[in-house]
């Protein structure tokens, strides 16, 4: 099995995935923009392949949205801490942020095993990062994201 990892926000790059590799190969990391995600996705998707997509059919993970959109998880933040210290790649905390805890939870439960092959598609909004009171505030707590490993 193969799998594209993406946040979720209106839904439209999930649907672009879904049409090019198909239902079952994308997983959708819910950021909390739309309150059906899985519709957004369907109506974005149908007119782009012969697929049948029906919002049953996605994979979705809907447990990183935490208090909301634009809100700092803990899982959140953790997968913050791992990209900065392990790869040097800054995420956001609202999409890319989002879909990596959603990728470390999907790897916890067995919903992506290790050795499949699986991409984590980086959206952008690094600008994100630094607008975000919460995220600027733990870098400043000295917990930083950047700091260097222990």
């Amino acid at each position: 099995m193969r799998t594209a990892v993406v946040a979720l926000g209106s839904g439209g790059t999930m649907a672009g995935l879904v049409a090019a590799l198909g239902s079952g190969a994308v997983l959708g990391v819910d950021v909390g923009a739309l309150a059906d995600p899985a519709a957004a996705v369907t109506e974005f998707a149908a007119p782009l392949t012969t697929e049948k997509v029906s919002p049953e059919g996605l994979r979705i993970r809907r447990d990183q949205v935490g208090a909301g959109y634009a809100t700092l998880t803990g899982p959140v933040r953790d997968a913050l801490r791992l990209a900065a210290r392990t790869e040097g790649l800054p995420l956001d905390p609202v999409y890319t942020g989002r879909a990596l805890a959603g990728l470390h939870a999907a790897i916890t439960d067995g919903t992506v095993r290790p050795g499949e092959k699986t991409v984590l598609l980086h959206t952008g909004g690094l600008p994100g990062l630094f607008g975000h009171p919460d995220a600027v505030g733990f870098a400043e707590e000295g917990a930083g994201i950047f700091d260097a490993p222990a």
